[in-house]
């Protein structure tokens, strides 16, 4: 009997063994793969996707507070939480860094260099965005899992050198011979685009750094004599969207939530922007005969759904029985534009009216709403290029402004005779760009507003001539900073960073509800998700009682309002 006993036990341990080993093979997660059983190209969609979502948010942020987009505050002090960048946080992180991470040595190993050169750039703009919002954050502890689950930070300047050392190779992995990616989402698997992306990546994060760091001169120089930047549109760092509803979801973030069923749009555009580009260079009115609408682009840009104030009363605009406040100087736009550039001030976070279906917003270009061609109609599903618009990364303008930049500051040789040339290159691209931008999604721009050869020069004239005016090199990079500002619509990452970098544009308008709204925010908190699961986190900054600036901002304290 007891070896009867013996025999069962056995038996009994021999089947749950082999059921266990039978079971082990199904606590491997499908959709968590190991680093030894993981897909390189699956990797890579997962790192491009995350990367647009982490583009976006961070762009968003940065086009609030330099006035593209409305930013309600209503106080520095109080404008943001640190759970405010909870999400960018972990997507940079855990969707971008961490899954590059995995992915860069399989792509070695299997000679995919293209894709883990891919991951390299997205992951150096990823890190270097996060310094940029954060200043010192972890980076050589970061991503080790349990081996180190309370990584402390490293400083903001070396970080930057290890993103500039990561695009270097992978400017080294595009140059080798390997498989291409089955979906290269950005340039289609062309290695030699890829190079000049990585290489006008450099040239951007050198010169954010120009005015502290002594070895970035001779860096610019030499990336500009080489030239192997983007330099034309058909170059251009751009992420395209599509245009289907559901299932995914492909449409422009920015069109998806304002071109909507219920025919009223969700956000407001900035009114001292829509201003700027609508308005300022006609003396300040937006109405007037075409021909006085001096920025071919302004239609482009926005979409207005009414094109009069008919509707403006003191139920659908609060604003608009108000004095202007006291702190806003005589030339400063307040609460409605006119001619239905209907947006919001600079920190204004009072009640949101019944005014969804008044509203302006995004247009074609980038986002892939409608022209403006005073239709006059409410938004709708489906309306202009339905969704398919862009990121706009890097374009080729950009490169032309940060040359103008370079040559007015003597970071490269040429002085105002090249910044002024390289200006009119700039002017003359974003225009371009913009306007050749309806054709790429089916949107035919009414003939009676559309931009012609003849209204961009008047433009390009007109700023060329502020240019030769401007008395010092100081006042011509005011000149050359605005444009590059207006130019970068639908990317507030370099408005933010150009804005904390030179003070330009100046004069923005001022935060609505009161003269003394703190200090303009120069880094943000740092995440909630991150301070409070991390025992080596830094002490949380408090933001507009004090200045925190990350390490390539030397400019005073009151420097930006």
């Amino acid at each position: 009997m007891r070896h009867l006993k013996i025999i069962l036990i056995l038996a009994l341990f021999s089947t749950s063994v082999a059921c266990n080993k039978q079971l082990d093979s199904l606590l491997d997660n499908p959709n968590a793969p190991s680093a030894s059983t993981a897909d390189v190209d699956l990797l890579l969609n997962t790192v491009q996707l995350s990367f647009t979502g982490f583009f976006d948010d961070a762009s968003n942020t940065g086009g609030q507070l330099t006035r593209q987009q409305t930013w309600f505050g209503p106080l520095y002090t109080n404008g943001f939480s640190p759970n405010s960048f909870d999400g960018l946080w972990g997507t940079g992180y855990t969707a971008i860094i961490k899954n590059a991470n995995a992915l860069i040595p399989l792509a070695q190993a299997q000679k995919r260099y293209i894709s883990s050169g891919i991951a390299k750039v997205l992951k150096a703009y990823t890190i270097g965005t996060l310094v940029d919002n954060f200043g010192d954050i972890p980076y050589s502890e970061a991503i080790l899992g349990i081996e180190n689950a309370n990584p402390k930070v490293d400083a903001g300047a070396t970080i930057y050198a290890a993103v500039l050392a990561l695009l270097d190779d992978a400017i080294v992995d595009f140059g080798k011979t390997g498989a291409k990616p089955a979906s290269d989402l950005y340039y289609g698997g062309n290695a030699a685009s890829w190079i000049r992306a990585a290489n006008t990546l450099k040239l951007k994060f050198l010169m954010q750094t120009r005015k502290v760091d002594a070895t970035a001169k001779a860096k610019i120089q030499t990336i500009f004599t080489a030239n192997n930047v983007i330099r034309t549109i058909a170059q251009d760092f751009n992420f395209k969207y599509g245009t289907n509803r559901t299932s995914p979801d492909s449409r422009h973030p920015d069109y998806a939530s304002n071109y909507t069923s219920s025919r009223s749009v969700g956000e407001y555009m900035g009114d001292w922007f829509m201003w700027v580009v609508a308005a300022e260079k006609n003396g300040g009115t937006v109405s007037g005969p075409k021909g006085t609408t001096l920025d071919p682009r302004q239609r482009y840009y926005f979409y207005r759904q009414n094109t009069s104030g008919v509707n403006v009363n003191e139920i659908t605009l609060f604003c608009i029985t108000a004095a202007k406040p006291a702190h806003y100087d005589v030339t400063m736009p307040f609460c409605y534009l006119g001619a239905g550039y209907w947006g919001r001030d600079h920190g204004d976070n009072s009640g949101t009216p019944p005014d969804g279906s008044y509203r302006t917003t995004w247009g074609v270009y980038p986002a892939g709403g409608d022209f403006d061609g005073n239709q006059a109609k409410s938004v709708s599903l489906e309306m202009g290029g339905k969704g398919a618009g862009i990121l706009p990364i890097w374009n080729s303008e950009f490169t032309s402004f940060l040359e103008a930049e370079a040559a007015i500051t003597g970071v490269i040789t040429g002085g105002a005779t090249s910044a002024r040339a390289a200006l009119n290159l700039a002017l003359r691209a974003s225009m371009a760009k913009v306007t050749g931008f309806p054709a790429t999604v089916g949107v035919t721009p009414s003939t009676t507003y559309a931009a012609t050869s003849a209204t961009i020069e008047t433009y390009v004239s007109l700023v060329l001539a502020q240019y030769d005016a401007a008395a010092t090199d100081e006042a011509k990079l005011q000149v050359i900073m605005k444009e590059y500002y207006i130019a970068t619509w639908g990317n507030g990452i370099e408005a933010y960073n150009n804005y904390r970098l030179t003070g330009y544009p100046a004069g923005m308008q001022p935060v609505l509800t009161s003269p003394n709204p703190g200090f303009f925010v120069r880094s943000f908190f740092y995440p909630s998700v991150y301070v409070n699961r991390n025992l080596n986190a830094p002490a949380q900054r408090t933001l507009g009682s004090t200045v925190s600036k990350v390490f390539w901002d030397n400019n005073p304290d009151n420097f930006i309002k």
